[in-house]
């Protein structure tokens, strides 16, 4: 149990924040059944801009892990802000 608490720092480590926040929320705004409001269409944008910060930090890493998060992030980014505008659009 010890050794678990340890090593808490690994999962709660800031390169998994937005997947843990950003991700989930933005999946959420994407497949609710209600319309839209105002607050929703800024948080999506918030979301997309968070993302394509976090990408762009991780992305410019040496490491491999860090480049795979954030090119991931930088991806869902522009995924997300497609289909946010492309449901707000219909």
């Amino acid at each position: 149990m010890l050794n678990k608490l340890k090593n808490w720092d690994e999962f709660i480590a800031p390169l998994y924040i937005p997947s843990y926040t950003a991700i989930p929320i933005a999946c959420w705004l994407l497949f609710k059944s209600s319309a839209w409001k105002d607050v929703e269409i800024v948080l999506l944008i918030i979301i997309t801009l968070f993302l394509v910060f976090a990408g762009a930090v991780e992305s410019s890493s040496d490491e491999n892990k860090h480049q795979f998060f954030g090119y991931l992030y930088l991806s869902s980014s522009v995924i997300f802000a497609s289909a946010g505008i492309y449901i707000w659009l219909l």
